[in-house]
């Protein structure tokens, strides 16, 4: 651990939780400021807060001293790499990581002694890491994060996404081709998703095809409930398609019937 007896005046100042003001500080001693450093709570991440209380509980399950004058008196809140993993839910090297990082910052104490016979264990919570420790638990902390929340899919609002065209600018498509299946399927309604599916194209892809395709054979599209519909112009009542034996212009004369 860093000295910090070594440290300026303006160094200590720096480690502070609220750093005193230029001139506050010229009329402080520094032995004030090192008890001001020392006295304060050490800043930890989330993730340390979750090992030292891991160690904490490993501590309870195995002497069952649940208050901290109890813990104090008889310190048995050692564990080791593997366990305080399955406690925390995080690997082990990551764990590792953490155990060194709170040893630095002398809440945790590496050991190869062996404690009440066990053979050897690899960590202890300093005095000071119970304490923290304990705090911690009184706040709310958990040694295993919460899964996060599953979100809820955002809702788009229902609107017209292409405008229908006149129906002179109908034009017929080819059975069996993609701007076909992709009409058929908005003609009874689909999400972005089944279309995807459907033609095999992205998302990004399907949704420029409203315009792109869809739009250019004279049909708007819709977007009602999450699901994409297709607009007919007026006078238009079905999908205009050319097959063996069909042309373009019977096409567009059996769309109108």
């Amino acid at each position: 651990m860093t000295d910090l007896n070594t440290l300026t005046k303006p160094a200590l100042n720096d480690m502070l939780a609220k750093p005193l003001t230029a001139s506050a500080l010229k009329k402080i001693a520094k032995a004030d400021l090192v008890a001001m450093v020392e006295a304060q709570p050490p800043k930890l991440t989330a993730m340390e807060k979750r090992v030292l209380v891991a160690y904490l509980d490993a501590g309870i399950d195995a002497n069952g001293a649940e208050t901290l004058d109890d813990m104090l008196a008889d310190n048995m809140t050692w564990g080791d790499v593997p366990e305080i993993a399955q406690r925390t839910g995080l690997p082990q090297k990551q764990v590792q990581g953490v155990v060194a990082s709170l040893s630095k910052k002398a809440l945790l104490v590496i050991t190869d002694e062996g404690v009440n016979g066990e053979g050897p264990v690899q960590q202890v919570l300093a005095d000071n890491g119970i304490r923290v420790a304990f705090d911690l638990m009184a706040e709310g902390v958990e040694a295993k994060a919460e899964k996060p929340k599953a979100r809820k899919p955002r809702e788009l609002p229902d609107r017209v996404m292409v405008e229908p065209g006149k129906p002179e600018d109908v034009k017929a498509t080819k059975a069996g081709s993609k701007r076909h299946l992709m009409a058929e399927a908005l003609a009874k309604g689909a999400t972005v998703e089944e279309l995807v599916e459907l033609l095999g194209w992205n998302k990004d892809t399907v949704t420029s095809a409203f315009r792109t395709d869809m739009g250019a054979l004279g049909f708007g599209v819709e977007r009602k409930a999450g699901k994409y519909f297709l607009l007919f112009p007026k006078k238009i009542k079905r999908l205009p398609v050319t097959d063996k034996g069909v042309s373009r212009a019977d096409a567009l004369v059996a769309a109108c019937k």
